[in-house]
């Protein structure tokens, strides 16, 4: 029962990075004045936070 939670918590906070990794593209790509750099550097950051939360995550279980 508990291996089952904690892969559903898992889960759940991989599919929430994504989501917020999403919004965050989505903002920069339609704001004013966004470059590609920009937004590759946008990017760059928001893949490394998601890498660092399921680092985090997985170090806990």
């Amino acid at each position: 029962m508990t291996k089952k939670t904690m892969t559903v918590t898992k889960a759940i906070g991989a599919i929430m990075a994504v989501g917020g990794t999403a919004a965050m593209l989505g903002t920069a790509m339609t704001g004013k004045g966004s470059t590609k750099k920009q937004v590759k550097k946008t990017a760059d950051k928001a893949v490394k936070t998601i890498n660092g939360i399921i680092d985090g995550i997985q170090s806990i279980m």
